[in-house]
C-alpha cells in the first residue's frame, strides 16, 4: 500500500483516502436503523471539550478481525459529509498516523456528556461498501448483504485481505 499523502505537510488526510471502521454487528444494525454512529468516550476525568472520538483504519487488520464484526468502508470525503455534527459541537477530522484517520467532536460549551455519545449520519453519503471477514458464517454473511441491500444499495462483500 501507498503512503498516505497529506495537503501542505499536516495531517488532515486527502478526501479521497479510502478509510474502514469495524463495528460488532449490533452497533452495524443502529448504524442502519438509527443513521448513527457510536463514538469511543473520553477519558474519565477529560477536562477537554472532547464529546467523543472514531478511530478509522487504512486498512482492516487481520489479526483482530472477529467473526461477528462488519466492516464499513468511505472515504474521507464521504466522512466529511456525511457526518452531522451534534448539537453545539464540532466535527474534527484528522490523521495522527499513515495507517489510521481520526474523527472527533468538539464540545463549544462544558457540560454533562451523553452517556454514550454518538454522532448522526447520512448512510447514503457514508457508505460506499460492506466488508464481512471471511471467517465469519454464511448465514451472517447473507443477514449482513439483505440487510444493506433493503437500506442502501452498496456493494457486500467477504474480506480475504488487509486491503480496501
Amino acid at each position: 500500500m501507498s503512503i498516505l499523502a497529506r495537503h501542505n505537510g499536516g495531517n488532515r488526510p486527502r478526501g479521497t483516502v479510502s478509510v474502514v471502521r469495524q463495528l460488532p454487528f449490533v452497533e452495524f444494525i443502529e448504524l442502519l436503523e438509527f443513521s448513527h454512529l457510536r463514538f469511543e468516550m473520553p477519558k474519565k476525568g477529560s477536562t477537554s471539550t472532547l464529546v467523543g472520538s472514531q478511530e478509522w483504519l487504512r486498512q482492516i487488520e487481520d489479526d483482530v478481525a472477529q467473526p461477528g464484526s462488519v466492516y464499513v468502508c468511505t472515504t474521507v470525503d464521504a466522512l466529511r459529509q456525511a457526518v452531522l455534527a451534534p448539537e453545539n459541537a464540532q466535527l474534527k477530522i484528522d490523521m495522527p498516523s499513515d495507517s489510521r484517520v481520526r474523527l472527533r467532536a468538539l464540545s463549544q460549551r462544558r457540560g454533562p456528556l451523553a452517556s454514550r455519545p454518538c454522532v448522526r449520519v447520512d448512510l447514503q453519503a457514508l457508505i460506499r461498501r460492506v466488508l464481512v471477514p471471511a471467517s465469519a458464517p454464511e448465514h451472517l454473511f447473507d443477514l449482513v448483504k439483505h440487510v444493506v441491500m433493503t437500506r442502501v444499495w452498496v456493494e457486500v462483500a467477504r474480506v480475504s485481505s488487509p486491503r480496501i
